[in-house]
């Protein structure tokens, strides 16, 4: 067993300096400091360095990042490191005082772990910032017979009625959100999980530099592409572990990055080049469930086309069906 360890915290950010102040001054509060900080910049320097300077008590490195995305911006964070241990957070996330303690924790509980996460709670006035929560609350409280019947096609064919369950990647290709929600909280104690939180994960350096980093594959905002790289962690024998008392919340923001969200045609793809390379239909039930997944996110674009009037988010049918031909021969490990 481990005695001791070096941790530096990765933090990628685009044009959110005041969610980046936000989330400095939770670092700066941990009862054990003990890390150094990576800022990846993909946006203005001048706004980060002027916050940066702000918090003279932490040990902070910025680098400006040439190429664009959040891939560039993650593979960054653990390059530019010179720790055992790199815990990637998002600009937009909020961390508990004991937070570091409890990942510090974990990790030298076992060298087989070769991931740390926790919750990710989003506070109740974020929910509408987030449209999987919204719909999620939406299907299980509208009135409308037909809201409730495609909910329930929803919870049992897509999430297989595990929608407060933690780490999960089902058969449909979907993650389980339950690290989101407080119940995650009354978990009484660390359990191995499929995949890290985007938001919030913390891998050994070793695995991320074995591994080489992450997958440039996933393009436009690069979904898809960080439980790519918890599958290979556990790909090679190491286990990936949720510790429920390493409570981070998360203030999804808007701003930024955010607006990139309307690159549906490369989110569909990335989907589909994470799901053929890692869960693939290989069995009836598996492609079904697939397909039913498919068939929600299309009308996924098809709502917000709708809503925003915007036809980028049509791309995305495109690249659901550019995906499928794609997938063999971009999957490949």
């Amino acid at each position: 067993m481990l005695k001791t360890s070096t941790f530096t915290v990765a933090i990628s950010t685009f044009n959110r300096n005041a969610d980046l102040q936000r989330c400095l001054e939770s670092l700066k509060e941990q009862s054990h400091p003990d890390f150094d900080i990576v800022i990846s910049n993909g946006g203005d320097y001048e706004g980060v360095k002027k916050i940066v300077d702000n918090f003279k008590g932490l040990r902070i490195r910025i680098v400006n990042q040439q190429r664009k995305g959040i891939v560039e911006g993650r593979n960054l964070g653990w390059i530019h490191s010179f720790s055992d241990v790199v815990c990637f957070i998002d600009d937009d996330l909020v961390v508990s005082p004991e937070w570091f303690f409890n990942i510090r924790q974990t990790f030298l509980s076992d060298e087989r772990i070769g991931g740390v996460s926790g919750p990710t709670i989003i506070p109740e006035e974020r929910q509408k910032n987030r449209d999987l929560a919204l719909f999620i609350e939406g299907f299980k409280k509208s009135g409308n017979i037909f809201l409730r019947l495609i909910g329930k096609i929803y919870f049992g064919l897509i999430l297989e009625n595990k929608v407060n369950e933690v780490g999960r990647i089902l058969k449909s290709g979907a993650f389980t959100p339950g690290s989101n929600y407080k119940s995650c909280l009354n978990i009484l104690r660390p359990i191995d999980v499929d995949y890290l939180e985007a938001c919030h994960m913390c891998f050994r350096r070793r695995l991320l530099q074995e591994l080489k980093g992450f997958d440039y594959i996933y393009k436009g905002t690069g979904e898809w592409n960080e439980p790519d790289f918890s599958f290979k962690v556990r790909n090679e024998g190491y286990r990936l572990v949720f510790n429920p008392k390493a409570v981070t919340y998360h203030y999804i923001s808007q701003g930024g990055v955010f607006k990139a969200r309307t690159n549906s045609f490369e989110r569909s793809e990335n989907f589909i080049f994470f799901y053929m390379r890692w869960v693939k239909p290989n069995s009836f039930e598996k492609a079904l469930r697939f397909t039913c997944n498919l068939l929600f996110i299309n009308l996924y674009w098809c709502y917000k086309f709708f809503q925003s009037r915007n036809p980028d988010w049509l791309k995305g049918i495109a690249g659901t069906f550019v995906g499928l031909m794609e997938a063999r021969r971009v999957c490949r490990l």
